[in-house]
């Protein structure tokens, strides 16, 4: 293990997947993520969740970002529907 991968001493390691993030201790996937999307590439993961549900994601996209993941969303202009791009925040900065 390199120091890179170590977490250091009073902090925690951040959560695997933004389902990680929002569960308590579980992974939960929320009824408004209705079609979900993973692609992973050299060191950086970007999760696309399709919602037609904008405005219950609302709280759970508030969450997320506190919790360190950058979140960036495509409204639908024929709607109330959108794209979600969730990617860790570290690594949005470094890609």
């Amino acid at each position: 293990m390199t120091n890179q991968n170590r977490i250091r001493p009073g902090t925690t390691a951040p959560k695997r997947t933004p389902y990680h993030s929002l569960g308590d201790g579980d992974m939960r996937i929320p009824e408004w993520a209705q079609h979900r999307s993973v692609y992973r590439s050299s060191g950086r993961t970007l999760y696309l969740v399709d919602t037609d549900s904008l405005g219950e994601a609302r709280s759970d996209l508030a969450r997320l970002d506190r919790a360190g993941w950058e979140v960036r969303i495509a409204e639908s202009p024929e709607g109330s529907g959108a794209r979600i791009a969730l990617t860790r925040r570290e690594l949005a900065r470094a890609a």
